[in-house]
């Protein structure tokens, strides 16, 4: 197995397994909400998006999403360093399906709080559907990433 998807699956099955009830209710999203979205949701159609994570920012730069519909978010890794896409009110606020990475491993988890997509080539697709309307940002927590521009917005409308 390659060594940068283990540790990709590694990262995604820790970040999983810190996520905590106590963020999702913050946003406003109950769990009743995330199960009746999850059981509406027809993942066949979901309406499939990229964020690509570059070393000096997100392209794009603005990710704008319905409440209700099902998505399939691809998170692509172009640039030469690891990026976090870290976005707790984000995540807080929408009804998780699934995390993938590419013909290696799905993760089901309640809540993520955040992604670590390793070096050049690193991606996985995250599947859910957005709950509450709100801005959210999303950056790589790294020292001096999301100033040099590793940071974008998700609009949930």
């Amino acid at each position: 197995m390659n060594q940068s998807r283990l540790t990709l699956l590694a990262a995604v099955a820790l970040l999983a397994g810190c996520a905590g009830g106590h963020a999702a209710k913050a946003a406003g999203a109950t769990d009743e909400a995330r199960t009746a979205a999850l059981a509406a949701a027809d993942w066949k159609h979901a309406e499939n998006v990229t964020i690509e994570l570059r070393d000096y920012g997100f392209q794009p730069r603005e990710l704008t999403l319905k409440r209700g519909q099902a998505y399939r978010l691809r998170i692509h890794n172009t640039g030469g360093n690891t990026h976090y896409l870290n976005a707790p009110d984000f995540f807080a606020s929408i009804a998780a399906h699934k995390v993938e990475v590419p013909n290696m491993a799905e993760i089901r988890a309640e809540h993520f709080t955040q992604f670590e997509i390793m070096r050049r080539g690193g991606e996985l697709e995250f599947e859910f559907v957005p709950l509450v309307a709100g801005r959210y940002r999303a950056h790589c927590h790294l020292e001096g990433h999301a100033e040099r521009g590793v940071e974008g917005l998700l609009i949930v409308e």
